[in-house]
């Protein structure tokens, strides 16, 4: 099962063009000289793959990028001490180097990365078009953090190491009826072996709600109703009252998980590509 999981994996991967920035290694899915570039980032412990069930639908309508962010995936090492204002600094100056032009950016963010993102956004002020944020963390005391079994380290048989990775998944990431399949846990096994930054912490401070007032571009927050680190629907609806009051938009998807993305696809391509 791994085996044809890594294939899916490689697979879409072969087909990006790689590209690299001082610490930081972007994957760019399409080109569209015209119109809008697409920029996704990915969440704690996570990758570009993250958004794998999204790439081949979205890079039909936008000129699509991902990264891995710093301390994860393929960049290089963040400092331990790191604010998502200094990893939104670093992919700053990558965007800097990538895109010299003013052409509008969309960004859509998950869980840590809708964190990293709402600093982004508002560092580019008028050239950011739009930010999409699926799952934010930086909700203070609303955050849920979410108790798990340790990880097994590199190396003990699949057999072994799948059962933990697929209970974990199940508890923080998808809701009860979602069927996890062999390429979820493989993805999320992938990104776990290569993850150097711990950012829970970061995740119960309100980082994200400082960030969201002082964004210029239209902003809008989704979370499944399922989402293990959104809380009740009381928590649900504390969340709901902050956005109405910031002017930020708030969208819930029924029965959906944390891992929105992966769980529901095509609701969430149709929220990022809205407007």
């Amino acid at each position: 099962m791994t085996d044809a999981a890594q294939r899916q994996h490689d697979a879409l991967l072969a087909s990006a063009r790689c590209r690299q920035t001082p610490g930081l290694a972007w994957q760019q899915w399409s080109e569209s000289p015209a119109g809008p570039r697409l920029l996704l980032l990915h969440g704690g412990f996570g990758s570009w793959t993250h958004w794998f069930a999204n790439i081949e639908a979205l890079r039909q309508q936008r000129e699509l990028w991902t990264l891995d962010l710093p301390g994860l995936g393929a960049s290089a090492d963040m400092d331990v001490t790191a604010v998502p204002a200094d990893f939104a600094a670093r992919v700053f100056a990558g965007i800097e180097a990538l895109w010299p032009d003013d052409r509008p950016l969309e960004l859509a963010g998950f869980s840590f990365g809708a964190m990293v993102g709402a600093r982004l956004a508002q560092q580019l002020g008028a050239r950011c078009r739009r930010f999409t944020a699926v799952g934010a963390a930086g909700w203070g005391e609303l955050h849920v953090q979410v108790s798990l079994t340790p990880p097994p380290r590199p190396g003990p048989p699949w057999e072994t190491a799948a059962p933990v990775h697929e209970a974990n998944l199940r508890a923080l990431m998808f809701s009860e009826q979602f069927p996890i399949d062999a390429l979820a846990i493989y993805l999320h096994a992938e990104n776990l072996a290569r993850a150097r930054f711990n950012s829970r912490a970061l995740s119960r401070t309100d980082d994200f709600v400082k960030a969201l007032s002082a964004i210029e571009a239209p902003c809008l927050c989704a979370w499944g109703s399922a989402d293990a680190t959104a809380g009740d629907s009381q928590e649900l609806a504390a969340r709901e009252a902050k956005l109405v009051e910031l002017g930020v938009g708030f969208e819930l998807l029924p029965g959906i998980g944390h891992w929105a993305m992966y769980e529901a696809p095509a609701a969430i391509n149709r929220l990022v590509l809205a407007g």
